[in-house]
């Protein structure tokens, strides 16, 4: 079993060699692990987030000419129209498109400000939806048989407390997927979701110590995940190897949703 998986992983790592890949919110957490290990895989990456951090600026130094980095206010339409003409997502032919960064939008529905509101939805949901239309006229453009990958989390499926808005965001990544590959799938155009569990990233460790600890209690393995865990699915919907995959919902989240 380890050798198949061992095998598969190569695979995945050859499939993605020279490719080119847009990823949001790159400079932490999950998307920071997910350029890391394209780069890796020895493909070229475009990344977009609010600031640059230390982390990535290493792996620019390392992978120099591989990976462009485009600084993006996801929450100003404005800002999103500037970005997807700065990363050429209509004009340049890229093999794929991550849609990872977001807000997470922590509060009770009645005590959270309505332009707080507003952010979580232009950041985690319209945002994604300009980039994917802008993507898909590329590929549409240049016959690329691309795959779309959206992270959007377990809260899309089960509910919890506090967290209403990011949930509502997330299971509108889910319809909007299917609805893609609906559209698409006769042009060879992939589109799939990827739902993790709580991870440990920036984001959680803004919650509340007691929320944390009751999604612990909940998950059968007794802990959040790691970016790490969630990587190798998510270069496996990039790859050919994943060619027949579309419109799925792949869930990583240690059994919480079980």
């Amino acid at each position: 079993m380890a050798r198949n998986h061992t095998t598969r992983v190569r695979k995945n790592m050859n499939d993605l060699n020279n490719k080119r890949f847009f990823v949001t919110g790159g400079s932490k957490g999950l998307g920071l692990e997910l350029c890391r290990a394209l780069l890796k895989s020895n493909a070229r990456v475009v990344t977009c987030a609010r600031s640059q951090t230390p982390e990535l600026e290493a792996l620019e130094s390392e992978f120099d000419n591989s990976v462009s980095f485009i600084k993006a206010d996801l929450s100003n339409e404005a800002n999103v129209l500037s970005l997807i003409d700065q990363a050429g997502l209509v004009t340049t032919t890229f093999d794929g498109f991550v849609a990872n960064a977001a807000l997470g939008a922590d509060g009770l529905l009645t005590m959270m400000p309505k332009p707080k509101v507003r952010q979580a939805l232009d950041i985690n949901l319209y945002s994604v939806i300009l980039m994917t239309q802008a993507i898909l006229k590329g590929f549409l453009a240049s016959g690329t048989k691309g795959s779309l990958v959206f992270i959007s989390s377990t809260c899309a499926k089960r509910g919890f407390k506090g967290l209403s808005v990011y949930a509502a965001t997330k299971a509108g990544l889910c319809g909007f997927s299917k609805s893609i590959a609906r559209e698409y799938g006769q042009r060879g155009i992939r589109s799939n979701v990827v739902l993790p569990g709580f991870l440990k990233t920036e984001m959680t460790a803004s919650l509340h110590s007691n929320q944390t600890e009751a999604v612990r209690i909940r998950t059968p393995l007794n802990r959040l995940g790691l970016p790490s865990e969630i990587v190798h699915t998510v270069l496996h919907l990039l790859s050919e190897s994943s060619n027949f995959t579309t419109g799925s919902e792949c869930v990583i989240d240690g059994g919480l949703t079980s």
